[in-house]
């Protein structure tokens, strides 16, 4: 393929295949760039802002991805309505991946939600939140509390549209869909992720046999299955011989009054 450089029309909406893409960090609670994880949509106080956006569409996904293997993923389109940032730019396609079966089941339960009241997706502003919860960790053998342990969520809640410019957004991207966008936005949303192999889970349908596939086909490593003394280097936990009695080579001759007085005790030199 080859690029010219050319103007764009204001109205204009772009999507790029592969697209521009977000990360989404719950440990730090913030939106990343996916090339330079130092860049991420900040306030002056370094802390990650919630996004808002016209949802376009997603795709469930099976495999590995980065830490995670053999898990669920959810890849979303969406074009970004605030706040006004560069890793957000205006009018532009972005795709971000959901992990994490808490913030994937908020994003089901978001998205279901609208589906039922027949509400379209790209008619209202999505607003994303991250949550912290936490859930109480027991011991596995005694039963026993041991504790509390934090984690974050992402959360979706819809509003309406707010003002003129929103609106006039709103109206573009539909008309956009009806065109050529719906099929731009399938596109971008199965284009390849460097670094995943992934398989996709179509809508509707049963996915144990897609993912018992997907395991067939790509085992995991040892390494990755190893527990306990399997984990641990070879001859770990098995039983060592005694070690020797220690040797002195610094052992001395008795003097002669030494072994007169032992004598005269009765003990043999």
């Amino acid at each position: 393929m080859v690029f010219i450089a050319g103007q764009f029309a204001a109205d204009e909406i772009l999507c790029q295949v592969p697209p521009h893409t977000l990360r989404i960090d719950l440990q730090q609670r913030r939106w990343k760039s996916d090339t330079d994880p130092d860049q991420a949509i900040t306030d002056s106080n370094d802390n990650g802002i919630p996004i808002s956006f016209v949802l376009l569409g997603f795709t469930p996904f099976y495999g590995n991805l980065g830490m995670r293997n053999r898990q669920e993923f959810i890849r979303v389109a969406f074009i970004g309505v605030d706040p006004t940032h560069r890793l957000l730019p205006s009018r532009c396609v972005s795709t971000a991946v959901i992990s994490g079966k808490s913030s994937q089941k908020n994003f089901i339960s978001y998205f279901q939600t609208l589906y039922n009241n027949r509400i379209n997706v790209a008619e209202v502003i999505t607003q994303t939140k991250f949550v912290q919860r936490s859930f109480t960790q027991t011991d596995p053998i005694t039963g026993a509390d041991t504790g509390k342990v934090n984690y974050n969520v992402l959360e979706f809640v819809d509003r309406p549209v707010k003002n003129d410019e929103e609106k006039t957004l709103i109206k573009d991207i539909n008309e956009w869909l009806q065109s050529d966008g719906g099929d731009l936005v399938s596109s971008a949303l199965r284009s390849h992720i460097s670094g995943a192999n992934l398989v996709e889970l179509p809508l509707g349908t049963d996915h144990a046999e897609i993912k018992a596939a997907f395991d067939e086909a790509n085992p995991q490593l040892e390494g990755s299955k190893a527990e306990g003394l399997s984990a641990l280097p070879a001859g770990a936990g098995e039983p060592k011989a005694a070690p020797p009695e220690p040797t002195s080579d610094n052992s001395k001759e008795l003097t002669k009054e030494q072994k007169e007085a032992l004598k005269a005790a009765g003990l043999s030199v």
